[in-house]
């Protein structure tokens, strides 16, 4: 139920609208990772369920699902859901491996869902500093013009083959989503217009200025040609700003599918990748 204020000849009326609430989806964030330098069997998969469009609380975490993941050799891991934390699901016991595919299977109120991505190489990051942020002719929102250092990295494309990139940053622990109202969406990128080449001076997150004493930390993750789609789309939804060109809301479709009643997907996305990280404190 949602109260409306109409203005009707100077007098104030509350108009009443229902709208339904919609059926209840899965929403998945999973994901398998290989960082550079690292040996860990860690892995997550956060399952939730979708709440009404206009609801204030928190999605509801989807409790008491089957969760496995199977690599490419037909190997099966079974994730233990997080007795602190319903609805997350964990394995210490499935370590990536760059080339490998690896299929996602959840099994939640009925249904069974699967999903699969590859895990692709990514190259390292070789540097990182802190610079003043580029000037790229291109002012997308008050942040960029506050004063601070900016994390920057050096890092080399792999040639010959197609590269899709997304790229995280944490402050002190806490991964940054910044605040400019253009700047919402994750930083991705193809090297179809560098392939092979150094990518210098890069800065994923140009505006996030720093201050002294933060500790900043950079990840750098591969994607498949799927995962990058699904992200691009992602993006767009989330970069309309209600203008006629504007992508229309809709719901972007991931790669999870409910193989019990095909028509009723979840929502959310099964991810696998190589990671690059380097973290420094802001001098």
């Amino acid at each position: 139920m949602i109260a409306m204020a109409v203005m009707v000849a100077g007098c104030d009326r509350v108009v009443d609208i229902t709208l339904p609430d919609g059926p209840v989806q899965l929403v998945v964030e999973g994901r398998v990772e290989a960082v550079h330098g690292s040996v860990s069997g860690h892995q997550e998969v956060l399952l939730s369920a979708s709440a009404p469009y206009f609801s204030n609380q928190a999605a509801p975490p989807a409790r008491g699902a089957r969760v496995m993941i199977a690599d490419g050799t037909g190997r099966n891991v079974v994730l233990q859901e997080s007795t602190t934390q319903p609805g997350l699901y964990r394995t210490d016991d499935l370590v990536g491996v760059v080339g490998s595919a690896y299929t996602l299977r959840i099994h939640w109120q009925g249904d069974d869902y699967e999903a699969v991505d590859t895990l692709l190489a990514v190259p390292p990051i070789d540097s990182m500093y802190f610079a003043p942020r580029k000037n790229t002719g291109f002012d997308p929102g008050s942040g960029s013009g506050k004063p601070g250092p900016r994390a920057t990295i050096d890092t080399r494309d792999q040639a010959g083959v197609p590269n899709y990139y997304l790229w995280d940053m944490y402050v002190d622990g806490k991964r940054i989503v910044e605040v400019d109202s253009a700047e919402w969406a994750r930083p991705i990128d193809s090297d179809q217009l560098y392939d092979g080449l150094p990518l210098l001076a890069f800065q994923s997150h140009p505006n996030v200025a720093l201050s002294s004493g933060q500790m900043v930390r950079v990840r750098q993750q591969s994607l498949t040609a799927q995962s990058y789609r699904y992200f691009r789309n992602l993006n767009d939804q989330l970069d309309g700003d209600g203008s006629p060109f504007s992508m229309p809301p809709n719901p972007v479709r991931g790669n999870v599918a409910n193989k019990t009643r095909p028509d009723a997907r979840a929502l959310g996305y099964f991810i696998a990748t190589h990671v690059s990280e380097r973290s420094m404190r802001v001098p």
